[in-house]
């Protein structure tokens, strides 16, 4: 059957079925091995442990694009729905992720940059293994042609030029996967999880979904061009209860008092506070609590109808910061918002580390 089936099915039935959702999660991974990078990477066993738990937990495991398309379009989705992603095409999702998923019948999208695949790289997959897949399940998202930091600018570079050349990235990229494969590409996954205003507006314009990599859910009211997914690694793969957590959320409302920049060069002052405001949901205001990345707690302070959290001193390259409230309807429960900036160095080369 049919994902479109299927979904509008499981809506039909009602509570028999399922309870219907306004949010969903995403699950970003990039390696299933062994012997790739920890930071990005999880063993194949503990994938294997994490479908498992999604089966006997009542998870629904739904294409990317078809969770986006409801959730945006103002529908309902099926209670506990999941997206799951793999960034870079690496092979071991071929060998390792793709047969694990195919046996479960779990849809899945890999974000494709298409150079490494064009030139042969080791460690990458090739276009007759994605054309191999299973076309139910598998879906690709275009992840830039070279898979560089797209905000650096080279030597020289005017802002128009730079424009043209992330246009061609993100446009050549999917060009590739379409040429290849003959299948539709309507997302774009920021190569490193980085972007800016410019480059969000870019995705938006050129029609994407945009795909970042910072933690939270996704709804309707999310920018459909930052788009959180929740990154897997193997140093917390084992800790099921954080796992748990992290399917479970739900996108906390905030709106930005004062944004600020995303990308901050050299010349201008690093942010030392963040202001915003919360919409209304079933959470508990009373205990919002925001996080830096290494997870030490952040100050918090009420300021007129919204909060002002204290930054940890912002360090060349990503930073992030995570804000939760517990949910008043579920235990276990939280509303979730993360948010990004990126520090240049004092030389501006923060991107070419």
């Amino acid at each position: 059957m049919k994902w479109s089936s299927r979904l509008a099915l499981v809506l039909m039935l009602g509570p028999l079925a399922a309870v219907a959702a306004d949010h969903g999660t995403i699950l970003l991974y990039h390696h299933v091995g062994t012997d790739t990078p920890a930071s990005t990477s999880i063993t194949p066993n503990q994938f294997r442990t994490q479908l498992d738990y999604l089966q006997e937990h009542g998870f629904r495991v739904m294409p990317l694009t078809a969770m986006l398309d409801a959730l945006y379009a103002g529908e309902s989705l099926p209670d506990n729905a999941v997206a799951i992603t793999f960034d870079d095409a690496y092979e071991s999702v071929y060998s390792n992720a793709y047969p694990e998923l195919a046996s479960r019948s779990m849809p899945f999208t890999v974000f494709v940059a298409t150079e490494p695949l064009d030139k042969g790289y080791d460690g990458f997959m090739r276009w007759q293994d994605m054309a191999a897949m299973d076309a139910d399940l598998a879906d690709f998202g275009a992840h830039s042609v070279s898979h560089k930091h797209l905000l650096a600018l080279d030597p020289k570079e005017r802002p128009r030029a730079w424009l043209r050349r992330a246009r061609d990235e993100i446009v050549d990229s999917a060009a590739r996967i379409v040429a290849e494969l003959g299948r539709p590409v309507r997302t774009f996954a920021y190569p490193f999880g980085e972007y800016d205003t410019r480059l969000a507006g870019l995705v938006r314009e050129l029609d994407f979904y945009g795909l970042a990599q910072q933690s939270g859910a996704v709804g309707s009211g999310t920018n459909p061009q930052i788009i959180p997914r929740i990154p897997i690694s193997r140093s917390h793969a084992d800790d099921l209860q954080r796992f748990a957590t992290a399917i479970n959320a739900r996108p906390l409302p905030v709106r930005e008092e004062d944004p600020g920049r995303i990308l901050i060069h050299a010349d201008i002052a690093a942010p030392d506070s963040f202001a915003f405001e919360l919409g209304e949901g079933p959470f508990r205001r009373g205990q919002l609590a925001c996080f830096s990345a290494s997870g030490a707690p952040l100050e918090i302070t009420a300021v007129d109808a919204g909060y002002r959290v204290a930054l940890p001193e912002l360090t060349p390259g990503r930073n992030k910061i995570n804000c939760t409230a517990p949910s008043t309807e579920r235990s276990g429960e939280y509303f979730w918002y993360s948010r990004l900036w990126i520090l240049a160095d004092e030389k501006g080369v923060w991107l070419r580390r």
